[in-house]
């Protein structure tokens, strides 16, 4: 097991923009502004030392690394919404 996550915060942001390809988009889901999202994406980007995204102007797109780490994340924040709705 890891002994440092990245924050929770980053992979919501993360998986917000993935699945609606957009940071702006992302920032108004989650009542954020679009430059807290870029700061997430950015310090998950630097704790994986690697890109998520293909930025070009305003539209994004995934790098490969952001694929596997999409499908992950969903699953993982998909079991947690599960755990938190039996308490």
């Amino acid at each position: 097991m890891l002994k440092h996550w990245p924050p929770l915060g980053t992979l919501r942001g993360f998986e917000a923009a993935a699945r609606l390809g957009s940071f702006h988009k992302a920032a108004d889901e989650l009542h954020l502004t679009q430059s807290a999202i870029s700061q997430q994406i950015r310090t998950l980007e630097a704790y994986l030392e690697q890109p998520l995204f293909f930025r070009s102007g305003r539209s994004v797109s995934l790098t490969d690394a952001g694929h596997d780490l999409l499908s992950t994340t969903q699953a993982l924040l998909q079991q947690l919404a599960v755990g938190i709705r039996r308490l």
